[in-house]
């Protein structure tokens, strides 16, 4: 009896012993990344990544541009540069140059991210040349941007063709950007085509196709796109008439504090709405 006892303890040891053996060669394939482990151009990535750069090191979360930490993300990306930094690296020290209120050097190195064809350091540069009158050169890089597969550079070029901005007005190629930017997941873009195909203005008028493009930017919580198809459902305008269709869009759109949302709704309804919204602030804000 006194044998069979020992050798289960001993059979016991030596399983704990195994499982720590075990665990101590996991902690040796797998260490934990710690700051110090990490390079400059790494850091830079960490610290300043944006969430609409395609390119952006998907090793570590995007930063929006409210969350970077200027401090450490402003050595990290400069030490980076320094070091021969690529395109990435030139976009990213751009942009908390720019957060850092430092526009010119930031303007400076945009630049260069862009002529080293980064897309999204090109939309951005892109768009400060449109601003300053050079529309025609912006529209030039949103071109290039957009053959790279970037989103805000197609919706640009939507923009551009429908409102001939550095190019000649053309509604059937705006509808061919912007179809191209809502279909990657652009909820503005596809408001934007919604619009032109509900005006039927520059091209031939779709109500069908508009109400398809409303739903699309509504279900992606576009406000505006929840009031036009509200109204289309309310008055059966391109669609089967659906008042309670309507009553529900109407309804998103005041809870997220859209007066005309609120105006459709019947008192009642718009009251509940409204204090349900409060709540939920005065929730978030604790």
């Amino acid at each position: 009896m006194d044998n069979r006892i020992n050798q289960r303890i001993r059979i016991a040891n030596i399983l704990l012993l195994a499982a720590i053996m075990l665990l101590s060669f996991a902690a040796i394939a797998l260490p934990a990344a710690r700051a110090g482990d990490l390079t400059a151009a790494e850091q830079c990535d960490r610290e300043a990544g944006s969430e609409f750069d395609s390119e952006r090191n998907r090793s570590f979360p995007s930063v929006s541009t409210e969350d970077i930490r200027i401090g450490i993300a402003l050595s990290a990306c400069r030490e980076a540069y320094n070091q021969n930094g690529d395109a990435r690296t030139q976009f990213q020290l751009a942009r908390v140059l720019d957060k850092a209120g430092q526009k010119i050097q930031s303007r400076r190195i945009l630049e260069e991210a862009a002529r080293n064809g980064h897309a999204l350091a090109m939309v951005n540069y892109g768009a400060q040349l449109a601003a300053a009158g050079e529309a025609e050169t912006a529209f030039g890089l949103y071109e290039r941007a957009a053959a790279a597969g970037n989103i805000l550079a197609a919706y640009n070029l939507g923009v551009a063709y429908r409102d001939g901005v550095g190019t000649a007005t053309d509604g059937a190629l705006a509808i061919r950007w912007f179809e191209r930017a809502s279909i990657a997941g652009d909820d503005v873009a596809a408001f934007n085509l919604a619009v032109m195909l509900d005006e039927g203005k520059a091209v031939p008028e779709d109500n069908l196709e508009a109400a398809k493009f409303y739903g699309l930017a509504a279900e992606r919580g576009n406000v505006d796109a929840m009031i036009n198809l509200g109204l289309m459902f309310e008055s059966g305008e391109g669609v089967r008439r659906n008042p309670v269709a309507a009553q529900e869009l109407f309804r998103q759109a005041a809870y997220q504090g859209d007066p005309l949302g609120q105006q459709k709704l019947d008192p009642i309804a718009t009251g509940s709405i409204l204090r349900t919204a409060m709540l939920a602030k005065m929730d978030r804000s604790k």
